[in-house]
Formats: structure tokens, sequence, C-alpha cells
């Protein structure tokens, strides 16, 4: 009795192979997709609002300061500059030189 087997070439595994690649990576494209629009379905109007409250007035570090306490220090070093600023004598500011110009030029 003959052998029956189909005799597959080394380009047909090839083919065969990308082709059951390709199936497997189409449908895991698929899930993960679904899996986003499940995701950006389920982040609400209440979510994004609680996400900026949280990151104006919530858990604040040295590193990541909360909203709130950055504006605080933000006030607090333009105070600290303000206080230095007035201690000084009025002599040690420079007076105005019409030839040179520290400001950018407005047009």
């Amino acid at each position: 009795m003959a052998d029956d087997r189909i005799v597959e070439t080394e380009e047909d595994t090839q083919v065969r192979n990308t082709n059951m690649r390709e199936a497997i990576s189409n449908a895991y494209a698929v899930i993960l997709g679904e899996q986003s629009v499940k995701s950006f379905y389920a982040f609400t109007f209440e979510d994004a609002l609680d996400n900026q409250i949280e990151r104006i007035e919530g858990k604040s570090t040295k590193l990541r300061p909360n909203v709130l306490d950055y504006i605080d220090k933000v006030e607090s070093d333009v105070l600290k500059v303000i206080e230095q600023l007035k201690a000084l004598p009025p002599d040690s500011f420079l007076e105005p030189d019409p030839d040179y110009n520290v400001n950018p030029t407005q047009e």
C-alpha cells in the first residue's frame, strides 16, 4: 500500500507557520482591543473628577507635592525673595541704561 501522506516542502511549512502566527496574533489583538474599549467605557466623569481632586488636594510627598502644596511652596519662595529684596539698600540696584535692555523686545 502506498504512503498517502502529503509531503510538505520547507516553503509550505513556513507559509503554514506564518498563517498560524497571524491568526493567533489577530485573535490576541481583538481580545486586547475589547479590553481597551471596556476600560475606556468604564472610566466615568466621576472618575475623572476624583482623579483631579486627588491631584489637587490628595496625598503629597516632597518629590511629588499635590497642587495645593506646590502653590504654597511657590508663594513661600516668592515672599522670601520679596523680603530679601526689601532688605537690600537702594544703591545696590543698577540704574537703567538706555543702551542695554535686559528685557526682550516688545513688538
